[in-house]
């Protein structure tokens, strides 16, 4: 059996790596082709340009979070699982797919007006699913009256800037990566959650 990547995922992997360390606008074709270790005619023959390596790269991150959210509401697990399960999600993606992470740090804020749409779809996903978390927390009384989705965007943002910080190779990021999934779904937890006796479950 060929345990070889496909000659597609070895052009994504390689603009991954290269748009992660060098940026989007400094990384060249000839540069991928070269890690790669293919021909520049090779990555025409799947790729049109880099913007199109870069939306593939973007559409298989949004559709590999699909189906872990997707995984996760047919478990019907409780909500403060669920919490814990979407942090862990974010930081196994630091460990797995660091090149990915960094990427989506990088690039967010300045892509092409087309792939600003996408990377803002990755990040709605997710929002979207943690507001629906929040809107039935609030239904049963254990989560905070508060907006759901502005909350879901507040709690992500909590949670990228651990992780911007435990991408990191020193010891501090090490210790991030390494606590950083439990600490902060215990924090996010207090801070949303309503005790017994309706009152916020922290001061």
């Amino acid at each position: 059996m060929n345990d070889q990547p496909r000659l597609e995922d070895r052009i994504t992997q390689a603009a991954e790596r290269l748009f992660a360390q060098e940026g989007f606008a400094a990384t060249g074709m000839r540069a991928i082709a070269q890690l790669a270790k293919v021909s520049i005619g090779a990555i025409y023959h799947h790729f049109s340009g880099k913007e199109e390596i870069l939306e593939q790269i973007v559409r298989e991150e949004i559709e590999r979070r699909q189906e872990f959210l997707e995984g996760l509401r047919q478990r019907g697990l409780p909500l403060k699982d669920q919490i814990e399960r979407l942090v862990k999600m974010h930081f196994d993606l630091l460990q797995e797919r660091g090149d990915v992470a960094r990427l989506f740090f990088r690039e967010r804020f300045d892509p092409s007006p087309s792939l600003r749409v996408k990377i803002q779809d990755l990040y709605g996903n997710v929002a979207g699913y943690v507001a629906e978390i929040i809107k039935q927390g609030i239904t049963a009384g254990e989560i905070r009256p508060c907006s759901p989705l502005l909350t879901a965007y507040e709690m992500l943002g909590m949670v990228e800037a651990v992780s911007l910080r435990a991408l990191g190779e020193d010891e501090t990021a090490v210790q991030f990566r390494n606590e950083g999934p439990q600490e902060l779904a215990t924090s996010l937890w207090l801070w949303l959650h309503i005790d017994r006796g309706g009152e916020k479950a922290h001061a």
